[in-house]
């Protein structure tokens, strides 16, 4: 919302309301902005099948850096939900940076079977001293069939289409595999 112009709305999903609370009680980004600011308190993926289809530019999506991710949010039936809610050339942005779980082959799958193109955008500075210390690398899948996009100097500059792997299948809520997603 740092970057929000008048006009803008933003619709955030979160399960915690502690974390909401704390959003309002000790930053400003959700009250200093020029955007609409609109909180949903409920998992994302139950509150979006309940409404009406929005059409967002962006669907973000920060819940993938955990030890336990929420697999529910990477299933056939989830991203038929997003989609629903997507503009035909929007965009998913899921963060996937994790220690220990690549993301990167369920989500390919799922952009896959959809007719999107998924890639993968990783940002590792160089470790310095003094403030850059603190700095750490983060790893950004974008899915869309927006080739616009895609191409963008900046984009295009910074991505890597993401490889299928042969033979991986797609997850359902009926069917995942975290041992195949696991990191070495």
């Amino acid at each position: 919302t740092a970057y929000a112009g008048a006009g803008d709305v933003f619709r955030f999903y979160e399960i915690n309301p502690q974390v909401v609370d704390l959003a309002y009680k000790e930053f400003t980004l959700l009250t200093a902005t020029q955007a609409k600011i609109d909180v949903v308190l409920g998992d994302g993926r139950l509150s979006l099948e309940r409404e009406a289809p929005q059409k967002y530019d962006v669907i973000a999506m920060d819940a993938f850096s955990g030890d336990a991710i929420p697999m529910h949010l990477i299933t056939r039936e989830a991203f038929r939900i997003y989609l629903k809610h997507l503009k035909p050339d929007g965009v998913i942005a899921f963060q996937a940076t994790n220690r220990f779980v690549d993301i990167a082959p369920v989500v390919e799958r799922l952009a896959s079977e959809h007719g999107m193109t998924a890639v993968m955008i990783s940002d590792y500075p160089q470790r310095g001293t003094g403030p850059d210390y603190w700095l750490s690398g983060t790893d950004q899948i974008l899915v869309t069939r927006n080739a616009e996009v895609l191409g963008h100097d900046r984009i295009r500059g910074a991505s890597e289409t993401i490889v299928a792997r042969p033979n991986f299948p797609v997850w359902t809520d009926d069917y995942n595999n975290l041992l195949r997603v696991l990191k070495p």
